[in-house]
């Protein structure tokens, strides 16, 4: 479900309020008819900042373990690009000390993403930082444009029905390996799956890992280190069964055809659409596009 600009302005207003009132964003948005992407991009721009404040030794020590594998792969020596959907705050990013050449990142929050980049140009090891405010339950890479894809908790909010897109999406766009970290409904203890029921989280990831016929799951564990126990992060490492390079491109989230790059906006010429260049990122939520006809004629 796209909404209008009003519809979005008013939900926003909504929200600001309940996140001044303490309430439960998210929850406020839903019963006011918000789609479940609008809910998550207006919760987590009101919260931006937060995981990074809030960052203690406990979630540098997890993070060390989820760096571990992620290194485990890349030193293989066909990892050059890395794409991370939902990038969040890139609060999991903190304490890498490996090396990345080039790091893709695409978050809902405009805001976030701002912390995203000044927790990432921390990092020696990243020779090249690209973010963009996207929503990773639509399609905005083409297959194949990175050697590697991940998720860290970013699958969890969206549900089984977006959540299943999103989890699609991360696999289409990889050509070698897939790393999930996400809760697993499957082998969740009961107090777990209440949780995730109450708040609606995906429960289907693992249904979707097992019917993809083009990955193999090389390795699938519970995380040794958790930062808590009715949330535990499951890893599923994939790898393509058909390994092949990869090639960025990017994606009309409407029609799914390759965008062309002029100097402040991607178009999409099946669609008509221009996605501008906002800040330091591109925009290419559907709500972000602007339709401009077709005008390539006169650029």
């Amino acid at each position: 479900m796209n909404q209008t600009i009003e519809e979005k302005i008013k939900l926003f207003q909504e929200a600001s309020k309940a996140f001044k009132n303490n309430e439960n964003i998210s929850k406020k948005l839903s019963n006011s008819g918000a789609a479940k992407s609008t809910s998550i991009e207006m919760s987590y721009e009101l919260q931006a900042g937060e995981y990074t404040r809030s960052f203690n030794d406990l979630a540098l020590k997890r993070n060390k373990q989820i760096h571990s594998i992620i290194d485990k792969y890349i030193k293989l020596g066909e990892v050059n690009s890395v794409g991370v959907f939902g990038i969040g705050e890139a609060k999991n990013w903190i304490g890498y000390e490996g090396g990345i050449k080039n790091l893709y990142g695409v978050e809902l929050s405009f805001s976030r993403l701002q912390f995203a980049y000044n927790n990432l140009k921390k990092l020696p090891g990243i020779e090249s930082i690209n973010l963009l405010k996207g929503d990773a339950s639509q399609k905005v890479f083409q297959n194949n444009s990175f050697d590697m894809t991940i998720t860290l908790h970013s699958i969890e909010p969206n549900g089984n029905k977006q959540g299943k897109m999103m989890a699609q999406n991360v696999m289409h766009s990889s050509s070698k390996y897939t790393l999930f970290f996400e809760p697993d409904f499957s082998t969740a203890s009961e107090q777990m799956k209440e949780r995730m029921v109450f708040h609606d989280y995906v429960k289907n990831l693992e249904e979707t890992i097992t019917n993809n016929d083009s990955f193999l799951v090389r390795e699938k564990f519970i995380m040794d280190c958790q930062e808590t126990e009715n949330n535990l992060t499951t890893c599923w490492v994939l790898e393509r069964k058909v390994k092949k390079d990869s090639s960025l491109g990017f994606s009309c989230p409407f029609t799914g055809c390759s965008l062309k790059k002029y100097r402040n906006f991607l178009y999409s010429p099946e669609a008509g659409v221009a996605f501008p260049w906002i800040g330091n990122w591109w925009s290419l939520n559907r709500s972000d596009a602007i339709f401009i006809g077709f005008a390539e004629q006169s650029l």
